[in-house]
């Protein structure tokens, strides 16, 4: 074997420049011959007109090399310059995004506008980012755009129902949207349900419901409860099943007071029997099947009265039904008339904004914002129950949640892969990943793998930012690899370039961990899925809202008229019979019993 055979032999010319200057000397030197020979230029002359010849060719090589390499520096450059949309642009653009079905989420760093259309937003979406980083404003941009949009329906245009839950109890974020949706003239079809205002805010019975979907709605209200991991969860989910059965067939409306009387005394529940038997008797129309079932239900509920420790194996469902009953809840979910309906929220188009400060309340506040959620998973299964012929037919609903983690649960991950074919939009915003392991790691991964469009601002936390990283996927690049040599004379050391260098292919993510934890305010990291070409990765700077404030004139909500629950006269207005009872489990309640597991 030759131990050279692979040496190569090194260019004579180290350096290509040498060869340029060479040529250009000479060129320089025949065209200062030839004006000097032919056209008797003098020296000075010459010199004249060379000096002229290299400040026009430097200073047209330099202007046409700042723009051709535009676009390539403002890439290249970090942080990201801000960019200066003008409103009348960003109107004009706005509008034809709608006219596509789309909203403008933001700039690219060429100031070229991003899209999100109505296609892509159904498959979910994830906002991620620190506190004061700009996610709200972002919120409030698509909030805006939502409101201005008139969808094309084939039973004609239509307004875009929104339902927005805030979970941070923020009353500058309703106060900021007020003048937008004034703007849109929607203040007609504003609903407002804050536990904090109730003078403005609309009343929310979880229990309203008719003999033909009452269960769906006991399973809703019992899916909110923290009783699925108790010895007798299912027995607890019969019991409220039968009272509700119950209370349906007598006719009247009824809350959550009229549920915990009728479960503790039983005069009061073999009053409401035979109220319900008189009434079914008077209703033809309800099948054999359906009073058999309603037998059935009466038997374990007289039954469960034989024994002895019937309150503690139901404890647990009371003491939730309990938290209901809180001063400043119990106004908002214990009204028997005009009650809100997410149903027909979303059937008019209207819009819902949902506020629930978790810190002042925090038990009642949590239990009526997985009651929310457990009402919105079954008006999303109703609607896909009915198909995709009609999806298309309606406006597509866009729900967004702000920091909604603590009210999230198990169960509610699976709405997300139903929703698209209801022409549900979801848009899920918190500050990192982790947030959602407050629920289940399982809760986790089911929202941040449905999620098709994923925003990330400036995040300090490493889940969130492998998860981002991990989500851009691998892409091959070149990297090269260098040899020096090292030069060291005593103290003094230097090292070269030799010359030489190694390529190779490797494999690394698109997105940079350094630019996430290092974004500017207001300037996300994105990555979009798209039918074509698969998932787009780029830098937006952030659209915010336009400027419409008035100075002199802001938009107010006025006051729900005063009523009074008595003068309802289709409530049930259930009341004790036995008050020692009563007071009995009061006491039981406040010490804080159980669920009676033996």
């Amino acid at each position: 074997m030759k131990s050279g055979r692979n040496h190569e032999q090194p260019p004579l010319l180290q350096d290509a420049g040498a060869i340029v200057a060479f040529i250009i000397f000479g060129l320089v030197s025949l065209v200062w011959y030839i004006a000097r020979s032919r056209y008797l230029l003098t020296d000075r002359q010459c010199a004249e007109a060379f000096c002229y010849f290299i400040i026009l060719a430097v200073g047209s090589f330099c202007g046409v090399l700042v723009i051709a390499t535009a676009r390539s520096r403002r890439e290249q450059q970090w942080p990201h310059p801000f960019l200066a949309i003008s409103p009348r642009r960003d109107a004009r653009t706005c509008r034809k995004a709608w006219q596509q079905n789309s909203v403008v989420l933001g700039y690219a760093v060429h100031g070229k506008p991003w899209l999100w259309p109505d296609r892509i937003r159904v498959l979910q979406g994830l906002v991620l980012g620190l506190t004061g980083m700009g996610k709200t404003t972002l919120l409030k941009s698509i909030i805006t755009q939502d409101l201005m949009r008139v969808i094309d329906t084939p039973e004609g245009p239509k307004r875009m129902p929104i339902l927005i839950l805030d979970g941070k109890g923020e009353h500058e974020f309703f106060e900021e949207l007020l003048p937008y949706i004034h703007r849109a003239g929607r203040l007609d079809d504003l609903q407002i349900l804050d536990p904090s205002r109730p003078d403005i805010s609309a009343r929310y019975n979880p229990f309203s419901c008719t003999a033909d979907d009452y269960m769906p709605v006991v399973n809703m209200v019992f899916g909110s409860f923290n009783l699925h991991d108790e010895f007798f969860s299912k027995h607890q989910l019969v019991y409220l099943g039968d009272i509700v059965r119950v209370l349906v067939y007598t006719g009247c409306k009824f809350n959550f007071y009229d549920v915990l009387v009728m479960a503790i005394d039983r005069e009061v529940l073999k009053e409401q029997v035979e109220k319900a038997i008189h009434e079914i008797e008077r209703t033809p129309n309800i099948t054999l099947q359906r009073r058999l079932n309603f037998e059935m239900s009466v038997k374990n509920l007289y039954q469960s009265f034989q024994d002895r420790e019937r309150v503690e194996k139901i404890q647990g469902m009371l003491n939730e039904c309990m938290t209901f009953l809180d001063d400043e809840l119990s106004i908002i979910t214990g009204t028997y008339d005009d009650v809100l309906s997410l149903d027909e929220v979303i059937e008019k188009g209207q819009i819902l904004f949902i506020s629930l400060n978790v810190n002042k309340n925090t038990e009642p506040v949590k239990a009526l914002g997985k009651m929310l959620l457990q009402n919105v998973q079954l008006v999303v299964g109703k609607r896909y129950e009915k198909g995709g012929a009609r999806a298309g037919s309606r406006p597509m609903t866009s729900i967004i949640m702000d920091e909604f983690a603590p009210f999230g649960y198990a169960n509610f991950a699976h709405i997300l892969q139903t929703a698209r074919g209801t022409n549900t939009s979801f848009l899920f915003s918190m500050q990192s990943v982790p947030q959602l392991l407050r629920v289940g790691k399982g809760f986790k991964e089911e929202v941040t793998s449905a999620a098709n469009t994923i925003i990330t601002f400036k995040t300090h936390d490493e889940t969130t930012a492998d998860y981002f990283l991990q989500a851009s996927a691998l892409h091959p690049v070149t990297k090269r690899t260098r040899s020096v040599r090292r030069l060291k004379f005593f103290g003094y050391e230097k090292y070269e370039e030799t010359g030489h260098a190694t390529e190779r292919e490797d494999m690394e993510t698109r997105a940079m961990d350094m630019h996430i934890k290092n974004l500017p305010k207001g300037q996300v990291e994105l990555l979009m899925t798209d039918e074509i070409e698969g998932t787009l990765h780029t830098t937006l700077s952030v659209r915010p809202p336009a400027d419409i404030w008035k100075e002199g004139f802001a938009p107010e909500v006025f006051p729900r008229l005063l009523q009074s629950r008595a003068d309802s006269t289709k409530g049930a207005h259930l009341r004790f019979k036995n008050l020692e009872m009563a007071n009995r489990h009061g006491r039981r309640a406040n010490l804080g019993w159980g669920s009676g597991a033996l």
